[in-house]
């Protein structure tokens, strides 16, 4: 959830596009993603130095059984499998030392296509970046390349959202005054005996929605990945705090480093009575925890037009652009 105080996912169950019984599913070399995966995936990632937000532990660990992930490992790269229940089973790019093996790159493809083939799926790459895609599809003599708008990653200058100068900043200025002004508030860091709390901030923010996941439909909002990634807040490498107005807890945030220049900001649910409190915690969590970094990347939108205004209203550096890319084989 964002300044638009809705969940990030639709709040209506999604269509079981996959249709895929789980228990049915010859998963081959690809095991589930366990916390115990930590170390190797950490140090997968700080060698590639990705920019797009998907490739870190903690999104692993954070969606792990909302959207099925697994890994299996071709030559030193890692294949991430996701089986959602809204989307087709699809795979990310394979990660790794993509440029100094591309005869790996091909071969670990090539397994990859094989299991797909083997369920009887058509090949499909998600959250390709853009320099990958290229590599990607010249192995295959079909494919369809598509952007995928939905999943552009956004990234702003840590500066722009610690200083909000300037005109295009007024508006935001003025909600943390207003803030400030109207509220008796603490920014307080957070630590595991906050866990309950941030369970309940999000509670509410359901109830308040009318989420689908109080009827039952678990995929209608990130609340149970988010609970997810509490749950193992401190074995991960987050950082996270909270605002407490009038001595109750009303908003909270998380995020992590995503490389050596980057942020990357996971959840933030705040309770949208206290006028001005998304902004506040957005600006003060930027300038606390990650003035050191140069750029802060918070996500993609998923095709939520409130959430897509919200996230453009802060003047992002740029789109991180990602691709779809479906096989023939």
């Amino acid at each position: 959830m964002d300044e638009t105080g809705c969940c990030t996912l639709n709040s209506e169950p999604a269509t079981d596009y996959s249709g895929i019984d789980i228990s049915k599913v010859d998963f081959g070399p690809f095991a589930p993603v366990e916390m115990s995966d930590k170390g190797m995936f950490n140090r997968l990632f700080k060698a590639v130095n990705p920019q797009i937000s998907d490739l870190t532990f903690s999104n692993l660990i954070m969606w792990r059984h909302m959207i099925n992930f697994r890994v299996a490992w071709f030559g030193g790269l890692a294949c991430i499998l996701a089986i959602p229940r809204e989307y087709p089973p699809y795979v990310y790019a394979p990660v790794g030392d993509v440029a100094g093996d591309p005869g790996g790159f091909a071969d670990a493809v090539g397994e990859i296509c094989g299991f797909f083939s083997t369920n009887g799926w058509r090949p499909l790459f998600r959250c390709v970046p853009i320099d990958v895609a290229p590599q990607l599809t010249r192995l295959f003599q079909s494919c369809e390349c598509e952007e995928d708008r939905d999943f552009f990653d956004y990234v702003y200058l840590a500066s722009d959202l610690i200083e909000l100068r300037g005109k295009k900043y007024d508006g935001k200025r003025n909600h943390i005054k207003k803030f400030m002004k109207l509220y008796d508030h603490e920014y307080v860091k957070l630590g595991p005996e906050h866990i309950d709390d941030c369970l309940r901030i999000m509670y509410d923010r359901c109830v308040e929605n009318d989420c689908g996941c109080l009827r039952g439909h678990d995929h209608a909002c990130d609340r149970k990945p988010s609970a997810e990634l509490l749950e193992h807040f401190r074995e991960l490498d987050c950082t996270g705090a909270l605002i407490k107005v009038s001595g109750r807890y009303e908003a909270f945030t998380v995020g992590e480093a995503l490389n050596g220049d980057t942020a990357v900001i996971y959840i933030e649910k705040a309770n949208t009575a206290f006028s001005g409190i998304y902004t506040f915690i957005n600006q003060q969590f930027c300038e606390r925890e990650w003035a050191g970094m140069t750029f802060i990347n918070r996500e993609e939108d998923e095709g939520v037009q409130g959430l897509r205004k919200a996230k453009l209203s802060y003047h992002p550096v740029r789109l991180i652009e990602k691709y779809t890319i479906s096989c023939n084989i």
